[in-house]
């Protein structure tokens, strides 16, 4: 190799263009127009190609339908774009075999764990009301016992919920008692003597 032919090569990479490639460029709008379009083009195609190749390669049903910022439609689907967009907005479609049939056993457990979330809520809230009424009644009362409170001024809610609390005291209160005098009552051993 001559000194022309090592010149000429040099000449040739200092003068060949040099492009992106597959390097990672900065996701932001392209600004110039005619550089915009071209990145549109391409990543367009490269998404139907995508889309065509996940459809090949695993059986899928694809539709994809974009818009050019001059409201120009472009699509591309497998089988075609229009059977998959049927399919997807009609609420007639049949359920896939591979489902679990829907029983009257799946619908009645359904019901049930709905039934038992909605009363669960309903608790719920009734003691958040009582949690509250009784820290309201605590800021009124100064410190003392939330029964001796006054009642005039509650609303049926209140009211009602107050009823509640006191019911379930005096349940309290009872079922105390009870094991507080098995505990105290006088045990009586009767003893056998053998002779």
């Amino acid at each position: 190799m001559d000194a022309t032919d090592s010149n000429r090569q040099r000449h040739q990479q200092e003068t060949r263009r040099t492009s992106k490639g597959r390097q990672k460029i900065e996701i932001k709008k392209v600004q110039k127009e005619s550089n915009r379009y071209v990145t549109f083009s391409k990543r367009k195609n490269g998404l139907f190609k995508k889309a065509t190749e996940l459809s090949t390669l695993c059986g899928a049903e694809t539709a994809v339908i974009v818009f050019s910022e001059h409201r120009k439609l472009f699509s591309c689907g497998q089988p075609d774009v229009d059977k998959v967009l049927d399919r997807y907005l009609v609420e007639t479609e049949k359920v896939p075999s591979n489902f679990p049939p829907v029983t009257n056993n799946n619908i009645e457990s359904q019901l049930a764990n709905k039934q038992e979330y909605a009363r669960s809520l309903k608790r719920l809230e009734e003691e958040q009301t009582v949690a509250k009424m009784i820290g309201n009644m605590n800021d009124m009362n100064e410190g003392g016992f939330w029964w001796d409170l006054p009642i005039d001024n509650m609303e049926q809610d209140e009211l009602e919920a107050y009823k509640e609390s006191m019911e379930q005291l005096k349940k309290n209160v009872i079922t105390r008692l009870g094991l507080i005098e098995a505990n105290n009552a006088p045990t009586t051993v009767i003893c056998e003597r053998k002779i």
